[in-house]
């Protein structure tokens, strides 16, 4: 076989070239892994308001008395001991214990007979008006009218019926933060790899090229390199602070201890973007930690946490293109 002429190999040097550049992921890897840890975020962050905020289907009511409500399907039902509360415009507040020789049914309506009830004094629930503790579970077998009747001689304290939601909600939380635990798992490996080819790729890229003079800037930092590792080791911390708290921490102990060392370089202006989301991000959680007794403060944790997802998905990006961030 004839050997390949000059230009031959030429051709086919450059379409290897091409296709090792194919082969070395874009910035768009860095897009997506941050879109994920995003959607992540989101998810939680709704699940969080879904739980704060969504209408309450408890109905309240005096007793001892009879109490007739409609109940949407078989369900679990809780009935509540309501000892602070308002009930129409009034302010109650009563002992947590039941008064004595209470005694407690419910009835289908439908078919007159009575529901079986089990006594449950394990869950109880308080925010800024309402203090709560469970008395009594039933099971419907059908939508429909039940009546729920409490017998006794005390005086009259507010009572409230509920579906029993929290079995439901348990599997829910734990869903949404597995699936939400993934997601950021995912797009941290996702940008690891991305990273890592992306580096690779141009190590191997100064290697080939045609040496270049090595001036004194470059020599008095031997270092820079683990340094810009380091730098993207806290990013990583803060993004890991979602689900392990100390790791935020961490993060900004690192800073403080090497932010003599990058004094006047490029990557100084990491370290204190990454300063400054830290204590900002803490200020802000505070606050909004501060303010949920009057919901608002739940609205400025989401805005924070999504700030700092930001922050540090943006600093990423710009550090593994060997950028500068603004001051």
């Amino acid at each position: 076989m004839a050997p390949c002429p000059r230009f031959c190999r030429g051709g086919a040097r450059a379409k290897m070239n091409t296709a090792d550049e194919r082969a070395i992921p874009g910035r768009g890897w860095y897009a997506f892994a941050g879109a994920l840890a995003f959607a992540s975020t989101v998810a939680i962050a709704a699940f969080g308001a879904w739980l704060l905020f969504a209408p309450s289907e408890r109905q309240q009511f005096l007793v001892p008395g009879r109490h007739t409500m409609q109940l949407a399907g078989a369900a679990s039902y809780l009935i509540w001991n309501e000892y602070q509360t308002v009930f129409d415009g009034q302010s109650y507040r009563d002992a947590e214990e039941l008064p004595q020789g209470m005694r407690l049914s419910v009835i289908d309506k439908a078919s007159g007979e009575r529901i079986a009830s089990r006594s449950s004094r394990n869950v109880k629930v308080s925010d800024s008006s309402t203090k709560r503790r469970s008395v009594a579970q039933f099971r419907t077998l059908h939508a429909g009218m039940h009546e729920i009747v409490v017998e006794g001689d005390f005086p009259p304290r507010v009572f409230s019926a509920s579906r029993d939601y929290f079995v439901g909600a348990l599997w829910r939380t734990v869903g949404i933060f597995g699936s939400a635990f993934l997601g950021f798992a995912a797009a941290v490996a996702i940008f690891g790899w991305a990273y890592i080819r992306r580096e690779e790729a141009a190590n191997a890229a100064a290697r080939t090229a045609a040496p270049t003079p090595v001036d004194a800037a470059a020599q008095a930092q031997p270092n820079e390199t683990e340094l810009k590792r380091l730098a993207m080791i806290v990013y990583a911390l803060q993004i890991a602070g979602y689900f392990v708290g100390v790791t935020f921490i961490a993060g900004v102990i690192i800073n403080y201890i090497k932010l003599k060392e990058v004094e006047g370089t490029w990557l100084e202006s990491h370290f204190r973007w990454q300063i400054r989301t830290f204590w900002f991000g803490v200020m802000w959680s505070c606050i909004g930690f501060a303010l949920l007794v009057v919901m608002v403060g739940f609205l400025i944790l989401i805005g924070a946490a999504v700030w700092v997802l930001y922050r540090a998905i943006k600093g990423w990006i710009e550090l593994s293109e060997g950028k500068p961030l603004p001051g």
